[in-house]
């Protein structure tokens, strides 16, 4: 699901896919598997939701989590307090286009679904492993596959609607890429997108979120949601009528074949990381 920063709801909506990622989360911060006592920098945190995983993985780490977003840091702290952690894991204000914010040096560098907001990618990256230490790592969470939520065939319009309201995400993300300031086409997927900026790419690893059908109240709670950002939010001009009508048809909750009865609701998804070393 591409979720785009100024979206109304965002933070909650990143929230509820968090508490639901507990086994992806789990296994990405295996992979990523920091070194004992390392200090380690998550930038573009947004609410915190992997700093749990990643603070289990390196009990003697010093984690820097920041996002330049604010209601995005009071949920990290909140999230912290609540679990502890504050003596391990500060939280910051920061920007990764700011040579200033977050300097380091840092043995590992993670990101994950942010490079992609910036203007100008290959710049982004290079500005990230510029807070490396000698010899440290540069995590970079980007590609995969969008979550998918519903059947095929659903009983009322045109077959393969999951299939179209990914494509309209697509293109709101593109149309949001367009807007920035001096956006620069990266032309290429991302493991030629990070050779260019002057990375090796040691290993690319993909990891999986499922959640097979049927789906607890949790899921079907965020699936709805999910639907509903889509149906009511800016991605909405990019559907046709047809598909607007079934997706009111989902989500009416008095429908015996919407959202709130289906058995065949899921989600499956995946996203990949890419780890990296200066040359």
């Amino acid at each position: 699901m591409v979720i785009v920063r100024n979206d109304s709801g965002w933070v909650a909506q990143i929230q509820a896919a968090d508490r639901l990622s507990a086994a992806q989360y789990s296994a990405m911060a295996e992979w990523i598997a920091p070194e004992p006592h390392s200090t380690i920098l998550d930038i573009g945190c947004g609410p915190g939701g992997f700093l749990p995983y990643l603070a289990d993985v390196a009990p003697t780490a010093h984690i820097v989590a920041a996002d330049h977003d604010d209601e995005s840091l009071d949920a990290a702290r909140s999230l912290v307090t609540t679990l502890a952690l504050g003596d391990r894991v500060l939280i910051e204000h920061g920007n990764v286009l700011d040579p200033d914010s977050q300097s380091g040096p840092f043995d590992l560098v993670v990101t994950r679904q942010m490079v992609r907001h910036l203007p100008d990618q290959i710049d982004a990256i290079r500005r990230l492993a510029a807070r490396l230490a000698p010899g440290g790592r540069l995590i970079v969470g980007e590609g995969g596959l969008a979550p998918h939520y519903l059947p095929f065939e659903l009983g009322r319009g045109t077959p393969g609607l999951m299939y179209r309201l990914v494509t309209a995400q697509a293109i709101r993300y593109a149309g949001m890429r367009a807007e920035l300031d001096h956006p620069v086409a990266s032309r290429f997927g991302w493991n030629v997108v990070l050779e260019k900026a002057g990375l090796v790419v040691e290993e690319t690893t993909s990891f999986v979120w499922d959640i097979p059908a049927p789906v607890a109240d949790d899921a079907r709670a965020h699936i709805r949601s999910t639907l509903l950002r889509l149906l009511t939010g800016p991605t909405r001009r990019y559907l046709v009528d047809e598909d607007v009508d079934t997706l009111e048809w989902l989500l009416n909750r008095s429908n015996p074949d919407g959202i709130d009865f289906r058995r065949d609701v899921f989600i499956l998804g995946a996203s990949t990381l890419h780890r990296c070393a200066l040359p």
